[in-house]
């Protein structure tokens, strides 16, 4: 089974291009396999066993609830927060769902995959673990402010899907309970192996089967336009008085006519036309590189070898690398991976550049104009940082 874990293994035998062309934000994508060990790399109800019995987490990491709503913390949990094993795998026994949040940040397979994701989707990825008994269900019919990916590792359930009672949701158009979620116009049963992505906005609901199921769901946080949109005005109110004056004082007291302002607003909008959009997509771009912070599997290992390093060394990239390359006009290359910056004379940057795309290469050999040393000194900073690995 690969360890990659990346998006296009996640979804195979569908291809990105057919997703991102007749899926993406648009409708759900079920895929059924018929392999019922293809997610078995990621998780097991082996390892949710050992997890909630012997990690001391804690509540919100772990939630358990049923569809209607009736269990509070109080009865799984100390008033500290931490968790009681116990009672929560008896909770789950009685027909609870157990609901793991943020477990990729504690499971080394789990964060690999997400931050695969994030490599092909370029926004922050999320996972929260499902484990249902046989015949319950966690949550009624509802929808999500995110884009979802569900990759089912055991058991089974039996989905339905519904309407879209809002297209696209913004983070604060959670659902709410009451909203009509129109009539049920898909129903199918996700086995192992298979998987199924559902957009923001419709609505879904699942019931397990006659065994216990076990699924991942990844949330894919996506930045919008809405918020390019935002930033441009922030940005150009930092250059245009007029955009920073207060508001009309006296504006809140009754009988003051505010489609009085329109004009005024109208003018203020246009000033926003001419933004430019390269540069606003640029800032979104440096806060999401700065803001993946290292993963970095087996790195005590990793700087304990570089004693060892010679140029018959078999180097690569890690794995899902997301960088940025930039020139600086005093001759110099800078680099923005894993929220860190490194910065390099410029004519190092072929080299910098083989170094964190090329999974595997033998160290004499790589690309660019470096010298035996140049190649060394390069190789034994980027393994420092991370961003490449001893093979």
């Amino acid at each position: 089974m690969t360890q990659d874990f990346s998006f296009d293994w996640a979804i195979a035998p569908e291809t990105p291009e057919t997703f991102f062309a007749e899926y993406f934000e648009k409708k759900p994508l079920v895929i059924k396999r018929g392999q019922p060990g293809y997610y078995s790399d990621l998780l097991s109800c082996a390892e949710i066993d050992r997890v909630v019995s012997t990690m001391g987490l804690t509540h919100p990491e772990v939630t358990v609830t049923r569809a209607d709503g009736n269990i509070t913390p109080a009865e799984y949990a100390y008033e500290t927060g931490q968790i009681d094993p116990v009672r929560v795998n008896q909770l789950h026994a009685d027909g609870a769902t157990v609901i793991l949040s943020g477990l990729h940040e504690r499971l080394p397979q789990l964060a690999n995959y997400c931050r695969a994701m994030e490599a092909a989707m370029s926004a922050r990825m999320q996972t929260n673990i499902y484990m249902t008994p046989p015949g319950n269900q966690g949550f009624n019919p509802h929808y999500d402010s995110h884009d979802v990916l569900v990759l089912q590792v055991s058991g089974s359930k039996e989905w339905r899907i519904y309407g879209t009672p809002v297209e696209l949701p913004l983070k604060d158009q959670e659902f709410e309970r009451g909203m009509d979620v129109g009539e049920e116009v898909m129903r199918f049963i996700l086995e192992p192996g298979d998987a199924i992505y559902i957009p923001r906005g419709l609505a879904h609901d699942a019931v397990a089967t006659d065994e216990t199921s076990l699924h991942i769901t990844t949330g894919l946080m996506f930045r919008t336009w809405a918020d390019v949109l935002a930033e441009a005005v922030i940005a150009k109110a930092h250059r245009e008085p007029s955009m920073r004056r207060a508001l009309p004082p006296g504006y809140a007291n009754h009988g003051t006519d505010l489609d009085a302002f329109d004009d005024t607003f109208a003018e203020l909008v246009a000033l926003v036309a001419d933004a430019n959009v390269g540069k606003l997509l640029g800032g979104l771009r440096e806060d999401f590189l700065t803001g993946r912070v290292p993963r970095v599997e087996g790195q005590m290992a990793q700087l304990a070898a570089l004693d060892s390093l010679t140029m018959d060394s078999r180097v690569g990239a890690r794995p899902h690398l997301v960088y940025g390359l930039h020139d600086d006009e005093d001759g110099q290359t800078r680099l923005v991976a894993l929220g860190a910056e490194i910065v390099l004379p410029s004519f190092a940057r072929e080299a910098m550049e083989f170094c964190i795309t090329t999974s595997e290469f033998r160290l004499g050999d790589m690309g660019g104009d470096l010298d035996d040393d140049g190649k060394m000194v390069l190789a034994r900073r980027l393994v420092r940082e991370g961003l490449m690995q001893v093979l």
